[in-house]
């Protein structure tokens, strides 16, 4: 098992091709979203890609989530959710909304999964 220096399975993280970058992918997306899930605390927006890549955009603001470690916490969370549920030929946008700082952990990451979860039968993938 190749692993880190903190003992996580390195082959098991989100590598940065897998994160959207460019405002050209986000631009993608926002512009044509095949689907739009509203969950607990983040409103996501996926859409299909003719190339093979998955890739996830987060757009995590400080007026949503004033405190740096509730940022984090987001973005960690989601970045997980969405390796758990990789699939090809899908490019995702996560935004935060005001709601998540009264959310708990557990609550959130199940919103989360389920939001992936019904991208993915909605699109067909």
């Amino acid at each position: 098992m190749n692993q880190s220096m903190s003992g996580h399975d390195v082959s098991m993280r989100l590598h940065p091709f897998n994160r959207m970058l460019l405002r050209q992918e986000f631009d993608a997306v926002f512009q044509k979203p095949c689907k739009k899930v509203h969950g607990t605390g983040f409103l996501m927006l996926a859409k299909q890609v003719s190339d093979h890549s998955n890739k996830l955009g987060l757009v995590v603001g400080k007026k949503n989530l004033p405190k740096a470690v509730a940022r984090n916490r987001f973005k960690r969370q989601v970045r997980e959710s969405f390796r758990h549920h990789k699939q090809s030929n899908l490019h995702v946008i996560v935004l935060a909304k005001r709601t998540a700082l009264g959310c708990s952990p557990r609550d959130f990451r199940q919103s989360l999964d389920k939001a992936f979860e019904t991208v993915i039968d909605a699109l067909k993938l």
